[in-house]
């Protein structure tokens, strides 16, 4: 069975950005969750794909690295490696249903196998 991943964090006015996502400007600041929580939560969630390039603070006005692009999901939601940071550092928004859900496995992601079957076109 093929799962349809729901991307979060691709925001359309950044450099890993997927047009009609919400842009990190319009995010920024709205999260008042726990932050200490879930941005470890999206760290350590399973890679679906890690590419050879970098990512930049797309805020920052001298667009500092702010790590290797990776893919990381929890068997629902898809998001770049940039989103825990744009959490933690301008309180961008974190859907509801994410938030939930992470609350539901106690901030822990699940394990997902390797070969899980995915159905979402990766934005590189």
């Amino acid at each position: 069975m093929t799962v349809k991943l729901k991307p979060v964090g691709f925001y359309s006015d950044t450099e890993v950005g997927e047009r009609g996502q919400p842009t990190l400007e319009s995010s920024r600041g709205k999260f008042t969750g726990p932050v200490d929580k879930l941005v470890p939560y999206l760290r350590s969630a399973h890679f679906v794909a890690v590419s050879g390039s970098g990512v930049h603070d797309d805020l920052a006005p001298d667009k500092p690295l702010i790590g290797a692009l990776s893919i990381h999901t929890d068997g629902v939601w898809v998001w770049p490696s940039s989103y825990p940071y744009y959490v933690e550092t301008y309180q961008a928004d974190v859907p509801v249903e994410l938030l939930e859900l992470a609350s539901s496995y106690r901030w822990v992601p699940p394990k997902i196998p390797d070969d899980a079957d995915f159905d979402e076109r990766m934005p590189f």
